[in-house]
């Protein structure tokens, strides 16, 4: 097994591993490298679609994907379709997130496992948000630590969203009402590492607790602008039979909508995760 660094600030790519045979060695490297890497690329696998989804069991179990419409044999797989004669330019992961953020114990972390890819384009981008917390100032961090932030699915999934139409061969539901709103600590403790992460995020972040939209937004706008600062990146070039894994729990990624009138296509699982933790008190 080889692994070389994608940047001096996460990402990592594994070749030489076959991910439908892990022994239990491998496995433990992959998740040393897991937790030093935060995302991991594994180019040239050849899985089946119940290889996915055995390997998501290795990694915890899925977790619960609303929305999004799996495949009919393997509901908790996701196909992430973009065909070259689409309307609309929009990719499917568009736009700065951690997955899910909106749900009580959002994915821990996330496999996609590419199919069809474009001859250019395509790629995902990533940040690592151990690095956006250790950037904060004292003074902001002391602020951030006992603060709650409010997440919810409504700009993407809400009664006043547009995401479904602009992705012609997916299906992607919407609420007919305001869906909930979910606390969660900005700073969030990574539950294996103990590690610290800024958790903020401007897809789904709306504001923080007992503040308004409008008072939280310039401080929400700040900590996103400094969570995606380049040297806080990687990106990761997609391949056909490339698979890349990500933790949830201490990245954003954003997916990039460079490839009109190209096919992508990918299939996606999510791994349970736990409802996130702040600093201790």
């Amino acid at each position: 097994m080889r692994i070389r660094p994608l940047t001096g600030a996460l990402g990592a790519e594994i070749k030489d591993v076959d991910l439908a045979n892990l022994t239990e060695q491998t496995h433990e490297q992959i998740e040393a490298a897991f937790h030093q890497h935060l995302v991991l690329v594994f180019p040239d696998q050849s899985l089946t679609t119940p290889d996915l989804l055995a390997l998501t069991h290795q990694l915890g179990g899925p977790g619960e994907t609303p929305y999004l419409q799996g495949l009919s044999d393997f509901p908790d797989v996701v196909p992430i379709i973009k065909a070259a004669s689409e309307k609309s330019p929009i990719s499917f992961g568009s736009g700065w997130h951690t997955d899910f953020t909106f749900q009580s114990a959002p994915p821990s972390r996330t496999l996609l496992y590419a199919l069809v890819t474009p001859p250019q384009g395509g790629d995902t981008l990533f940040t690592n948000l151990y690095l956006a917390y250790e950037a904060l100032s004292d003074g902001l961090k002391k602020l951030l630590t006992p603060l709650n932030s409010l997440h919810s699915a409504t700009r993407s999934y809400g009664p006043s969203s547009t995401l479904q139409n602009q992705l012609e061969n997916m299906v992607i539901t919407k609420e007919t009402e305001e869906p909930a709103e979910q606390a969660h600590p900005v700073i969030r403790i990574h539950d294996v590492t103990g590690r610290p992460a800024l958790w903020v995020n401007p897809t789904y972040t709306l504001r923080f607790e007992n503040m308004t939209e409008q008072e939280s937004q310039p401080l929400l706008n700040y900590l996103n602008a400094l969570a995606t600062n380049p040297s806080n990146t990687c990106r990761v070039r997609w391949q056909k039979d490339s698979l890349t894994v990500w933790d949830n729990r201490c990245t954003q990624h954003c997916a990039t909508s460079d490839y009109h009138g190209h096919r992508r296509e990918m299939l996606r699982t999510t791994v349970k995760g736990q409802p996130p933790k702040g600093v201790a008190l």
